[in-house]
């Protein structure tokens, strides 16, 4: 969490705890709009029936041994279609290259090439991180899909790596999924904060206000959103409210007793989770 490890410098940015240090978020968003045409980011080829792995909170900082598992798991998977992590990619300064090289392809050790879509944490803003994951990593927000015969499913990623979707990032999402839900089988939303969990301990990077998380979960039941994947907090929990799921994982860094991924099974009807700790192979 963020008020821990204050025994490095390049680990504690003690001024970002208390003042942003990065833009703020309509300042990402506008960046994030202007790095892909209309917010999106490529189609996923699948079948009906389909499977991704993810993760969240792998805090890279000198060691990533459970990254590595994970990464191994997912490249050798004949039947994962895509990866994602759900922020807090990095633990220390400018250690982007070190997060993106854990989870890359390795022809001697990995079967499959694919996919691994990135969200920001608020850990990744620190020391002006947004430079470094906006030019190494990618947008902030941005959308893809996973199109299969007969139809196709929409993955939004949502920033809220400074506890709020701020105006501009609001005003779009509204529009955007008002428009184009019907068009789609499935809406999945990847976003790092817990949008139930109010606790502002972590101040600049803390969770979202409970006016903005009362609106925004009343306006994703109206929507027939299916999934909402979070991170942040570092505990699991699943929970279903006005129809909408709503699964937050527990970490994956080398310092969790039980670290942990999900795989997810998606098809016509549901969607089943399949968690997957680390600590008991």
């Amino acid at each position: 969490m963020a008020f821990a490890a204050f025994y490095s410098c390049n680990r504690a940015d003690v001024k970002g705890m208390f003042v942003p240090v990065s833009e703020g978020v309509d300042k990402r968003f506008e960046q994030s709009a202007a790095m892909n045409e209309d917010l999106k980011n490529g189609v996923v080829e699948a079948q009906e029936e389909y499977m991704f792995y993810v993760a969240t909170d792998p805090h890279i900082h000198k060691t990533h041994k459970n990254l590595d598992i994970f990464n191994d798991e997912f490249r050798n998977d004949a039947e994962a279609s895509f990866g994602v992590v759900l922020g807090d990619c990095i633990d220390s300064k400018n250690n982007f290259p070190t997060y993106l090289e854990a989870l890359g392809f390795n022809s001697e050790r990995h079967s499959y090439d694919r996919d691994i879509f990135h969200i920001l944490g608020n850990h990744d803003l620190f020391f002006n991180g947004w430079v470094g994951f906006k030019e190494q990593v990618g947008p902030s927000v941005y959308w893809f899909e996973v199109a299969f015969p007969g139809g196709k499913d929409i993955f939004i990623s949502l920033d809220t790596a400074t506890g709020t979707l701020g105006n501009k990032q609001n005003k779009w999402f509204r529009s955007f999924l008002e428009e184009n839900r019907k068009n789609y089988r499935h809406c999945i939303i990847l976003t790092h904060t817990n949008f139930f969990y109010t606790d502002n301990s972590q101040v600049t990077s803390g969770n979202m206000p409970i006016e903005e998380s009362f609106a925004l979960i009343d306006f994703l039941g109206k929507q027939d959103v299916s999934l909402v994947l979070q991170g942040h907090d570092h505990y699991r929990e699943d929970l279903t409210y006005d129809n909408v799921r709503y699964t937050v994982l527990g970490a994956i860094n080398d310092h969790m007793a039980d670290p942990e991924y999900l795989k997810v099974y998606v098809n016509q009807d549901d969607i089943r989770l399949d968690w997957r700790s680390i600590s008991s192979r």
